[in-house]
């Protein structure tokens, strides 16, 4: 029996400096095979209300009102805990799935530099500079080779704010021979593994 794969909207909220903020991550759509792409935001503001408004792109005074302002080193501890809350969630999405955050806050650049100061310790994270745009997949990549010989299983780190460069990668699913019975030695798993390591990381930038 295949397994059914749910992907829906799910949000994390929480308070800094007695602003509220929210993380959320949604599907968009498929972007190759049956990978899908996850647009991530954040948002702040002064209640749920607002920032639920400003969301749902209503009409009104509250969701105008909400324009994602990043100021002094309060605007940078919001965005550091932001930034974790997205790594944090990055594991509810299906391997070979891509999560994509862009910046669109009325202080674009700022919101952007901000955001680059902690991306940057993370080298799988693929920047679009011209976009403002973060991405990153969830491993292992939609074209790695293991992925016909074995199937996938879904792996959480312990430590979920790893980066997942390096033998780290390996630490985010297990393997599972797709053919019952068809046992590898571990020399041929390995083989089969390794050559994602010699690669650069995945670089099909979502649309």
């Amino acid at each position: 029996m295949t397994q059914r794969v749910r992907r829906k909207f799910t949000s994390s909220t929480f308070c800094v400096d007695g602003y509220v903020c929210k993380v959320f991550i949604e599907p968009v759509e498929k972007y190759t095979s049956n990978f899908y792409i996850w647009s991530a935001g954040f948002a702040i503001g002064k209640s749920k209300r607002q920032i639920n408004d400003w969301y749902k792109r209503r009409k009104n005074k509250r969701a105008r009102s909400l324009q994602g302002k990043i100021s002094g080193k309060r605007g940078i501890k919001v965005i550091r805990r932001g930034f974790q809350e997205i790594l944090k969630m990055r594991w509810l999405i299906e391997p070979g799935d891509a999560l994509s955050g862009v910046c669109r806050s009325a202080k674009t650049e700022k919101e952007f530099n901000a955001f680059y100061r902690w991306a940057k310790k993370h080298p799988e994270i693929i920047i679009n500079y011209l976009n403002k745009e973060f991405i990153w997949y969830r491993p292992p990549f939609p074209n790695d080779p293991v992925r016909k010989h074995f199937k996938i299983i879904p792996l959480t780190p312990s430590n979920k704010l790893i980066s997942t460069t390096g033998s780290s990668y390996y630490d985010c699913f297990l393997v599972r021979p797709k053919v019952e019975g068809n046992s590898l030695s571990m020399a041929q798993i390995t083989d089969l593994l390794s050559p994602v390591l010699a690669t650069a990381p995945f670089e099909e930038t979502p649309t």
